[in-house]
């Protein structure tokens, strides 16, 4: 399996083509050319990646969709996240591989995708199936490019609506409940962070010290946790706009005050080292999602609170906003969506009931007046 990068030397970009030694099955690098400028080591890696594509994978003719893929992806990998790329491997191996992967490239119709696709409704969600939808459009595209296949198969396939967002919030009352209820416990803190500032789990278990302004009283959010190989990592934000500063309510920058303080004196006592993430196990690493969600189940569960997910804090976070009538794009830039569309289209049936509380107090105002 080859691939090809640029790397650059002193002042020169170099070409290098990564292949497996067939007779010792090491990895070896070669060098296809040096460039003073980065455009011309641009120019002549893409002609190398099209020199792969076509001629020393496999003939054409002979090419079936799963080694195409395995391929596609693992060249195609340094446009991924570590995450992303973990999780378009997993697809292919448990789903597509397995229901598409023996189909020729030359013999593959939009058929099979489509019944591909209407074989998973039901069985995954449609916010699932359009990321596996997505793995094929990106391979098939670049298949379609190099004249693998005949037409853009992916171009015509129906992909199922996903339905309307309906989550379970917590309205004003549940929250005082949820907060009286979690005071001095180890959950304290990081539901706070989820109520008081919208933020996602990931983003919680992503704060390090250096992200607390105590003079400005802001937290900024610049890394997440996610899953690598079985290890929890920290890395950046899908989007830029997921990278924010947020304005934080002075109760919650009370707790982390006192949180810190804490922290200090454990540190001191030499109780922990020198870990600067705020959420940690007890050997010091990032906390996995699903430890802090399975551990805030069994809390709601355990004091007869209503059951939401974690994530559910952040929409009611921003249910209510909303409902104080906070302008949209502020809400947007808050929570770190990529534009206002996206939390127009989320939160669309809160809106829906703003609209219609207008209505009636229209109604009151105005046709009710004698």
């Amino acid at each position: 399996m080859s691939y090809a990068f640029i790397r650059k030397r002193s002042k020169n970009y170099i070409v290098y083509l990564e292949y497996t030694d067939e007779t010792t099955g090491k990895k070896k690098q070669k060098n296809m050319g040096s460039y003073p400028l980065k455009r011309d080591a641009s120019k002549r890696l893409n002609e190398l990646k099209e020199e792969i594509y076509n001629d020393d994978l496999v003939s054409p003719n002979d090419m079936k969709l799963e080694k195409y893929l395995m391929d596609f992806l693992e060249k195609y990998k340094p446009n991924l996240s570590i995450t992303t790329y973990n999780c378009y491997i997993r697809i292919c191996k448990k789903y597509i591989n397995p229901m598409l992967g023996n189909i020729k490239l030359n013999d593959l119709k939009p058929i099979h995708i489509q019944n591909y696709v209407d074989d998973l409704v039901g069985i995954l969600s449609p916010q699932t199936i359009k990321i596996h939808i997505n793995i094929l459009n990106l391979a098939l595209k670049r298949a379609y490019k190099l004249k693998l296949v005949k037409y853009d198969i992916v171009d015509c396939i129906e992909i199922p609506k996903n339905k309307k967002f309906k989550s379970e919030v917590y309205d004003q009352k549940d929250i005082a409940k949820l907060l009286e209820t979690i005071k001095n416990t180890d959950l304290e803190l990081p539901i706070n962070l989820a109520v008081g500032l919208g933020l996602r789990i990931s983003e919680v278990l992503g704060l390090s010290w250096s992200d607390i302004d105590f003079m400005e009283n802001t937290i900024t959010i610049e890394k997440i946790t996610a899953r690598d190989s079985g290890k929890v990592i920290l890395k950046e934000p899908k989007t830029d706009t997921s990278k924010r500063t947020i304005s934080t309510p002075k109760e919650v920058m009370a707790m982390l005050k006192d949180y810190k303080r804490k922290y200090l004196q454990d540190k001191l006592q030499g109780k922990i080292k020198d870990c600067n993430l705020l959420f940690f196990d007890k050997n010091e690493n990032p906390i996995a999602e699903d430890v802090l969600s399975k551990k805030f189940s069994r809390f709601l569960k355990k004091h007869n609170l209503k059951h939401i997910r974690f994530h559910d804090l952040r929409h009611s976070h921003v249910t209510l906003l909303i409902n104080a009538k906070v302008p949209i794009k502020v809400i947007s830039e808050r929570v770190g969506h990529s534009n206002v569309n996206t939390t127009l289209n989320i939160y669309s049936h809160t809106l829906k009931e703003m609209d219609q509380e207008a209505s009636e107090k229209i109604s009151e105002s105005i046709f009710k007046l004698g």
